[in-house]
C-alpha cells in the first residue's frame, strides 16, 4: 500500500494488510490482482464522497475491495446506492467479494447482480436506472468494453463520471480511444482541462491520467458525460 492512505474501514484495512484471500479449498489467492491497488479505491472513494451520487454502478466485482471503497463512501455521506455486476462470483470468487461487504456492514448500500454485464445492462437501461458515477473493471477484452460503454453511456445521467481501470491495457486503451475520439457527448477528464471536483480529485491522486503512451498510460481513465444525447450523424468517423 505505498502512498496510500489508511483505508476507510476495518475490513479493507485488513485485506490490505494481508494481502491475499483464502477460498474455502483452503488455498491462499493474491488480493491485487483481480482487486485494485488502495490508491485507486482511494480515488473512487474521495469521488463519492464529493460528488455525493444518488446512484453508482460498476461492472466487475471479483472481492469486492472496489465495492468497499464506494459503498463505505456511500455510507459517510448519508445517502445514495451502489450497483455491482458480475457473473463469475460465485464460480471464480467463491463469493468471498459478498462475504466482505456483510462484513463491513455495507450490504444495505448495495445491489448485486450475478450475470453477464451485457445482458445486465440493457435491461437496467430499459428499466429506466439512472446512475451518476460507473467504474468499469470488468473482463478487459476491447469488445466487451465497447459494448459496456453503449449502456454505461446510456445509464449516466448528464454531468456524470465514467471511470475505467487497467487503462493500460491494450485492449483497454483502444476502447477508450475511440470514446476520446468519437463520442462528443463525452469528455476526457485531464488535469490540464478539467475544473472543480474532478480536477481536485485528479490533483490529489496522481494515478489518474493522462495516458504515458500507446502502449502504456495511467491505471485509471476518467471520463465525464457533457450532452445528454451522441450527436453523431450516422457516417461519422474518426481514426483512433
Amino acid at each position: 500500500m505505498e502512498g496510500a492512505r489508511t483505508p476507510p474501514n476495518a475490513v479493507l484495512e485488513r485485506l490490505y494488510r494481508e494481502g491475499a484471500v483464502v477460498h474455502r479449498d483452503g488455498k491462499r489467492r493474491p488480493l491485487c490482482p483481480p482487486g485494485i491497488p488502495a490508491a485507486r479505491g482511494e480515488y473512487l472513494f474521495d469521488l463519492v464522497r464529493d460528488r455525493r451520487p444518488t446512484l453508482t454502478l460498476e461492472v466487475g466485482f471479483a472481492y469486492g475491495l472496489s465495492t468497499l471503497f464506494i459503498a463505505e463512501a456511500l455510507r459517510q455521506n448519508g445517502s445514495g446506492h451502489h450497483v455491482t455486476i458480475d457473473p463469475n462470483e460465485r464460480s471464480r470468487f467463491d463469493s468471498l467479494g459478498l462475504r466482505h461487504v456483510d462484513e463491513a456492514g455495507l450490504s444495505s448500500w448495495v445491489t448485486f447482480y450475478e450475470e453477464p454485464a451485457e445482458l445486465c445492462l440493457p435491461r437496467l437501461v430499459k428499466e429506466g436506472t439512472r446512475i451518476d458515477i460507473a467504474f468499469n473493471d470488468s473482463g478487459h477484452l476491447f469488445d466487451h468494453v465497447i459494448l459496456e460503454f453503449v449502456f454505461l453511456a446510456r445509464l449516466l445521467r448528464k454531468g456524470g463520471v465514467l471511470v475505467f481501470d487497467d487503462a493500460g491495457l491494450p485492449a483497454v486503451e483502444r476502447a477508450c480511444g475511440f470514446i476520446a475520439t468519437n463520442r462528443r457527448d463525452f469528455a476526457e477528464v485531464l488535469p490540464s482541462s478539467s475544473r472543480g471536483i474532478v480536477r481536485k480529485m485528479i490533483e490529489r491522486h496522481p494515478v489518474l491520467p493522462p495516458p504515458a503512451g500507446p502502449r502504456g498510460g495511467s491505471p485509471l481513465r476518467v471520463f465525464r458525460k457533457v450532452l445528454e444525447d451522441d450527436p453523431r450523424d450516422w457516417k461519422d468517423h474518426e481514426p483512433f
